[in-house]
C-alpha cells in the first residue's frame, strides 16, 4: 500500500525504517520543544538519548519481526528524501469495552479492534498534515483487514491532537483516569473510536 498527496507519500514501513522511526518516535516522546523548559529535564534527556533511541529501535524491530496478521507500521515520507521516514504510526489489535462512558462500570465486556498507537510527527515537520494523512491511510489498512472501527488514546491536554482526530470523525468512547486528574492532576486519557 502506498498513496500519495501532494506533499507525502504513505506506505509500510521497512526494516530499513528502523533507524528513521527511532528518531523520529525519541524526538516526538522524549524531547520537548518548549525551549523555555526545565534546563536540566533538558540536559538528563540528552544525556540518555541514545539509550531511548536504542530501546525504541529494539522495540520496534521485536514487532516487525513477529509477523502478526493485524499489525502495521506505516510511514509519511517527503520526495525531498524519500527514504528517511518522518513520520509514523502503529496499529495493532488490542482489547478495548464495548460499554460506553456511561455504561462502563455496569460491565466490562471487552472485544478486540484494530488500535492506533505511537502516531509521531518529527517536530520540524508537524502542522503540515502529516498526522491527518497517515490516520486516513490507516483507516484504509483497517477495512482491508475487515473491520469498521478504529480506536486511539488522546490526552485530555493535547489540543492540537484532540482537533485533529475531531475533525475527521474520532468520537470520545471512554474517558479514562479520573482518579489520578483528582489526586494527581494528571491528564485523563480519552479513548476514541471512528466508525466508518
Amino acid at each position: 500500500m502506498t498513496s500519495q498527496s501532494s506533499s507525502f507519500t504513505i506506505r509500510h514501513a521497512s526494516p530499513k525504517d528502523l533507524s528513521h522511526l527511532s528518531d523520529v518516535l525519541t524526538e516526538s516522546f522524549y524531547r520537548s520543544t518548549d525551549r523555555q523548559g526545565n534546563f536540566l529535564r533538558r540536559c538528563l534527556t540528552d544525556w540518555v538519548y541514545p539509550l531511548l533511541r536504542y530501546g525504541i529501535m529494539l522495540d520496534l524491530s521485536s514487532r516487525f519481526n513477529e509477523n502478526t496478521p493485524c499489525y502495521a507500521c506505516l510511514v509519511a515520507t517527503h520526495p525531498a528524501n524519500e527514504f528517511q521516514a518522518i513520520a509514523s504510526l502503529e496499529i495493532c489489535m488490542r482489547y478495548v469495552p464495548l460499554k460506553t462512558n456511561h455504561e462502563f462500570w455496569l460491565d466490562r465486556d471487552m472485544h478486540e479492534h484494530p488500535y492506533i498507537f505511537n502516531l509521531a510527527v518529527h517536530p520540524r515537520w508537524r502542522r503540515r498534515g502529516v498526522a491527518k494523512q497517515l490516520l486516513l491511510a490507516a483507516e484504509q489498512t483497517v477495512k482491508q483487514w475487515g473491520f469498521s472501527r478504529l480506536y486511539m488514546h488522546v490526552l485530555e491536554d493535547n489540543q492540537p491532537a484532540r482537533s485533529l482526530y475531531d475533525r475527521i470523525g474520532y468520537r470520545l468512547h471512554i474517558q479514562e483516569g479520573a482518579v489520578s486528574y483528582w489526586l494527581l492532576g494528571r491528564p485523563r486519557r480519552f479513548l476514541l473510536q471512528k466508525k466508518f
